[in-house]
């Protein structure tokens, strides 16, 4: 689908590393937009950091409303502020996690078009790709502060749109952020739900890069070796939250996933777990794991290498027992647990079918396959 070959300058680093990188990345003075929550800036003492930017001779504008889905209206409500403030960016800096790398994205993509950003003005842009021309994306650069979304080295951002109750995608070939400079060491202390939900995203996102129809020798051997990584770190970093070691193999797990599924794109578990997230408000990482095993299952008959990723869990004496040994205590793996009923299977089913995700699956699902993945995961 691709070329295989990453745009992004990516770096691994430690923190004071990061900031010097970023700061080299941004050679010209800019107008530039900062996307981080307070309390992230706070615990990662960013100040001196923004300060050094300014010094730079950079005109830096914080924004701090950060929500954990971005919609429309979020994309709306910050474009909107922007041009209240008549600061049009020449470089938006995201430092945080997947969503505000994703809100960035949009930024990036959208803030040179609309002269009047509204919710209705965002939706219409994003449907009909009026980013796509080339060469129109203000540069963004992304400093990850969780290990899972893989948004660091991929060209598309997810934006919800709750009142069609669907989600949407900026979606084009400027879209890759321009460098991302990752930090372990941010990631350190992280809570267990937060370390599972984003270690879960980071497996969805290998292993269904692993079986898409749009699978290649290079994707596949990026995500056993993505797979790999979390299923010998999550364990640890659950049990161990300041383990580097840990946390660091996260961090690569994490971004060898983003290469691959940037190869590739995600098959039918990110297809389900759209409405899961929209209706229930179910964390991304927990709704696009909650049915890989159902799902595996199914497709191992349509990918003759299946067993290759299988076996990553033999350890474990298969996914299932490895998935119920990490996440016990945290997060109860079922749908139940998060307030799904019986009642609601067929709304979420019906919501289910993602052009670009169900049919990059190599099985080809019906809607009565899916209430069985659905009805099997309750």
């Amino acid at each position: 689908m691709f070329s295989p070959v990453c745009p992004v300058d990516v770096r691994v680093l430690a923190p004071e590393a990061a900031k010097a990188a970023v700061r080299g990345w941004l050679q010209e003075p800019a107008r530039l937009l900062v996307l981080t929550s307070p309390r992230r800036s706070a615990a990662l003492n960013l100040a001196a950091f923004f300060v050094q930017l300014q010094g730079d001779g950079h005109a830096v504008q914080l924004y701090g409303d950060i929500p954990p889905n971005p919609s429309v209206t979020d994309v709306a409500a910050l474009l909107t502020r922007l041009q209240a403030q008549a600061f049009l960016p020449t470089a938006i800096l995201a430092i945080g996690g997947g969503s505000c790398i994703d809100l960035g994205k949009a930024v990036a993509a959208l803030a040179p078009l609309l002269p009047a950003p509204s919710t209705d003005a965002v939706r219409r842009a994003i449907e009909s790709k009026a980013f796509a021309q080339g060469g129109q994306a203000i540069p963004l650069f992304a400093m990850p502060t969780t290990s899972g979304t893989g948004s660091e080295v991929t060209r598309w951002a997810t934006i919800w749109d709750p009142e069609q109750r669907r989600k949407l995608s900026v979606d084009h070939a400027d879209g890759f952020p321009k460098a991302a400079a990752v930090v372990p060491e941010w990631t350190l202390g992280m809570d267990a739900g937060l370390t599972l939900s984003t270690g879960l995203d980071a497996l969805s996102h290998a292993m269904e890069a692993f079986w898409a129809v749009a699978r290649n020798p290079l994707s596949q051997e990026l995500a056993l070796a993505a797979v790999r990584k979390v299923v010998h770190a999550l364990p640890v970093a659950l049990r161990e939250p300041n383990d580097l070691a840990a946390r660091q193999a996260l961090c690569l797990g994490s971004v060898m996933a983003g290469l691959a599924f940037s190869q590739t794109r995600t098959t039918a578990c990110h297809s389900m777990s759209y409405p899961l997230t929209m209706l229930r408000g179910v964390p991304h990482g927990y709704a696009a794991a909650l049915t890989l095993g159902s799902v595996m299952r199914r497709n191992a008959k349509a990918v003759p290498d299946m067993h290759r990723l299988e076996a990553l869990f033999d350890d474990a004496e298969g996914f299932d027992a490895w998935m119920e040994d990490t996440t016990r205590g945290v997060q109860e793996m079922r749908l139940s647990a998060f307030g799904v009923t019986q009642a609601e299977l067929p709304i979420i089913c019906q919501l289910a079918f993602t052009a670009g995700r169900m049919d990059n699956n190599p099985i080809v699902f019906t809607e009565d396959e899916v209430m069985a993945i659905l009805t099997e995961n309750l």
